[in-house]
């Protein structure tokens, strides 16, 4: 009986010993790098788009609720055709906008006529994002000659953002449908309040 109480007490030491070194081998394996996040998607606490497969990331930043203002900050810019003639830009912007997600759109478009001489804003086409949640459809035009673009957006609004994603173009290189094609990846729901 004493010889088993023997091996078992040296048993007992040597698994003891082995979790304690396997403990320090383990503490020693740097965790694995962080993952790069995905160049065509950009996702916060209240929206997620995916740029289309053949788009090109140009600029990505999250700016915190308390940081945006009162005019709309580009947070993500995609080129589609890089390089061509037909190029085009796909932008998603955000500002700050706390009032009836409704009347987000009626902002909008007092801002970007404000912003550009001879803004022409037609077609305003309510609709919903993949989850359902409400937007609206707006086309835009502005500039002359050779530098006419057209511009056509989302924009919605989540009760703490006014949100505008648009796909921009040479006037007559785009249709309403492709834009609504290229933008037509995007859900989102009302910002969480404890979000910062």
């Amino acid at each position: 009986m004493k010889r088993f109480g023997f091996f078992f007490v040296l048993l007992l030491s040597v698994v003891l010993l082995s979790m304690e070194s396997f403990g320090r081998v383990v503490a020693q394996v740097p965790p694995p790098p962080t993952p790069t996040p995905d160049p065509h998607t950009y996702s916060d606490a209240a929206m997620n788009f995916t740029a289309p497969a053949d788009a090109v990331l140009v600029n990505r930043q999250e700016i915190p609720l308390s940081q945006l203002g009162d005019d709309l900050q580009p947070v993500a810019l995609w080129i589609l055709y890089q390089g061509k003639e037909n190029a085009r830009t796909i932008t998603l912007s955000m500002e700050a906008y706390n009032a009836e997600p409704s009347q987000w759109e009626g902002q909008f478009e007092s801002q970007t006529h404000g912003a550009q001489e001879g803004t022409l804003i037609r077609n305003k086409t309510p609709m919903t994002l993949l989850n359902g949640m409400p937007a609206t459809f707006v086309e835009v035009a502005y500039g002359s000659g050779f530098d006419a673009k057209k511009e056509y957006a989302v924009v919605w609004a989540d009760g703490q953002r006014g949100i505008v994603l648009a796909e921009t173009t040479r006037m007559g290189d785009g249709s309403a449908e492709e834009a609504r094609a290229v933008l037509k990846q995007a859900t989102a729901v009302r910002y969480p309040l404890y979000q910062p």
